[in-house]
């Protein structure tokens, strides 16, 4: 026997035994056919080893874990030809070979990564995103903690992005090739195959590849779609006969949605989107279709003293159909009781299965204070982010203050409470706040992380007072771990999204400002401005320009939108039309001019900022504010 460390495979096809089932010769000579023409040549490729098979699974052994990796994504881009969906896990292990065969732990974690990987995906663990080449980060999507059977610990999951790795433009051509039923996209596809294939090869031409990928992708109509399951859940109704208590049932609604948002395996469509249709007795499909949502959770709650009734249901919106309903009669000591049912049940009907961490994460009681967490939905609902109104936004911070002083370890408090610091800053809510409220809001975020190291919010606060403060790296990472958190977190999104502009992955930065806005599709015009911006400094101008021109038509005096608006028009050469537009940002915002644009370095240190400012000088940008005032950095 030899003990040694490995990079282990395990693979499993998805539902292989109804396949046997319904057609046994023919799914047994195709089973074959995938073995011997994708799997084991790729396994071997990269020098790797199949040690164990059984029927539809194999277990491999790899030398490292990068050809562990390559000889994954191989795999599965070979099997979008195939009629099986492929499921597939990697680990990095102390395993034990004796007789050509291997045993251990770094083998049972491999199956159990390989067994709750979605069909078509690579689950990996996080000693394999440790191990593998720096240039691989953007690879791995991270999944979370999650407990398995017979592994004492909690695991940490990632998920390999199949059109992230090397060649991604190939893989994600040939996939959209294979989903794709007409002739004319086929033919669109083949005729630049073997040009993006030389291309992939030549360093300087990898920026020139993923965009032709991209566009034979959207001219063949084949573009990836996330597929996952979109939920929304509408504004509970308040039963109690006291409109004082709206904001009980607006902060269960709201709790809800965030508990749902964490699970990676669903969208959830953000909070100021549903809570915009509040009152409209509209059909239900209408609803799911101006939300772009496939289901529906819809309620109410009734308060009475110390008695909570809440009432749920989950309807398919292409159908009409409920698909479930329930009601709950608890005292209102036992609130967070109800929200831990009512989340397992509705992802129980949407996903496959509920892993028994999420239901215990979902489960966690915030406080143990019911008056502090009272005290946090009035809070809340005082004061919504990027209002300007500056007596609500100090009513919502005393409100904060008092239920700290109830239960110091509010983690969600404390976050809540640093926003409400930085925005005054970022945004000039009060006139009065300077940089030591920055700092506050840092202080209290910091405190958040460490009273719940999982806590997005904690996370999204800290990079936009970090961002506030100049600390662009630290923004960044921040806003990483946010969204790594709560993966459905639009706001979350949108805060990655503007530090991916400011340093210069641009395609990223677009991917997720699309994405906050499709989850969010009635989001404020910072939404769009960010998208806008993302789509410029990608060098996709039409795009921009189309997306700018939606802002300018519902708010035709938003700062942001003109500003962009003006680079764009400056950059094509629209040179009397830059100036009009720059003529109504100045009136505007009179503080704007070329030496604020130059001290908050929107593009960061990348040559688009320097075109950027060159842009602006074309466009008769004031070198120095008309009006002196507040240089605003807006982070949120």
């Amino acid at each position: 026997m030899e003990r040694k460390l490995a990079a282990i495979m395990a693979g499993d096809i998805a539902g292989y035994s109804r396949l046997m089932a319904e057609d046994e010769a023919a799914t047994y000579a195709e089973l074959r056919s995938v073995f011997d023409d994708i799997i084991e040549p790729s396994v071997e490729r990269h020098g790797g080893r199949i040690f164990k098979s059984a029927g539809d699974g194999f277990l491999a052994a790899f030398p490292s874990v990068n050809e562990a990796l390559d000889a994954a994504i191989g795999i599965q881009v070979g099997f979008a030809e195939s009629p099986f969906n492929l499921r597939l896990g990697i680990n990095l292990g102390d395993v034990i070979e004796d007789s050509g065969d291997m045993f251990g732990d770094g083998v049972n974690v491999a199956s159990r990564l390989e067994s709750m990987a979605e069909p078509g995906s690579i689950f990996v663990s996080a000693a394999v995103v440790r191990s593998a080449d720096r240039g691989r980060s953007d690879l791995f999507h991270r999944i979370g903690f999650r407990q398995v059977k017979n592994i004492p610990e909690q695991l940490e999951v990632y998920a390999v992005r199949l059109d992230g790795a090397s060649g991604s433009g190939f893989r994600r051509l040939t996939r959209a090739l294979h989903r794709s039923r007409g002739a004319a996209p086929y033919a669109i596809g083949l005729s630049v195959l073997f040009l993006v294939i030389a291309a992939s090869q030549v360093p300087g031409l990898k920026a020139m590849t993923e965009t032709i990928a991209d566009r034979v992708t959207w001219l063949s109509g084949v573009a990836d779609v996330d597929r996952r399951p979109s939920v929304a859940v509408l504004p509970f109704d308040n039963m109690s006969g006291d409109t004082g208590q709206n904001y009980f049932a607006d902060g269960l609604t709201e709790d809800i949605i965030t508990e749902l948002a964490r699970n990676p395996e669903l969208q959830v469509i953000a909070r100021n989107s549903t809570f915009a249709l509040r009152g409209e007795a509209a059909d239900i499909r209408e609803v799911g279709e101006k939300l772009d949502a496939g289901y529906i959770v819809e309620g109410s709650a009734r308060r009475v003293g110390d008695q909570l009734r809440v009432v749920a249901q989950l309807i398919d919106t292409r159908s009409g159909a409920h698909l479930w309903s329930r009601s709950y009669d608890r005292r209102v000591a036992d609130v967070f009781a109800v929200q831990t049912e009512l989340t397992t049940e509705i992802v129980s009907h949407l996903v496959s299965y509920v892993r028994e961490s999420e239901v215990a994460g979902a489960s966690k009681r915030p406080t143990e204070n019911l008056q502090a967490y009272d005290l946090v939905l009035q809070a809340r609902d005082r004061y919504k982010h990027g209002s300007k109104d500056k007596e609500a936004l100090l009513a919502a911070r005393a409100l904060y203050h008092r239920a700290l002083e109830l239960d110091p370890g509010y983690a969600l408090a404390r976050a809540h409470l640093g926003m409400t610091y930085i925005i005054d800053m970022t945004q000039a809510v009060s006139g009065r706040a300077t940089m030591a409220d920055v700092e506050t809001g840092l202080s209290e975020a910091r405190q958040a992380i460490r009273l719940d190291p999982n806590l997005a919010i904690g996370y999204q606060v800290l990079s936009f007072g970090l961002a506030a403060s100049g600390d662009y790296p630290g923004a960044m990472q921040a806003a990483r771990r946010a969204a790594e958190f709560n993966p459905n977190d639009p706001d979350s999104l949108m805060a990655l999204a503007k530090a991916q502009v400011r340093f210069g992955d641009y395609r990223e930065a677009v991917s997720n400002a699309e994405r906050a806005r499709r989850l969010h599709p009635m989001a404020p015009e910072y939404y769009t401005y960010v998208h806008g911006q993302a789509l410029y400094a990608a060098g996709r101008l039409e795009e921009a320009d189309s997306v700018i021109g939606e802002c300018l038509i519902r708010a035709p005096q938003d700062a942001d939108c003109l500003l962009i608006r003006t680079a764009l028009l400056a950059g094509r050469g629209d040179v009397a039309e830059a100036q009009v537009a720059m003529a109504r940002l100045v009136q505007t915002k009179p503080e704007f001019s070329l030496a604020s644009e130059r001290n908050y370095r929107r593009f960061g240190d990348s040559p688009l900022m320097d075109q950027f400012l060159r842009e602006l000088s074309r466009a008769k940008a004031p070198e120095t504010a008309l009006r002196s005032g507040f240089i605003e950095r807006n982070t949120a």
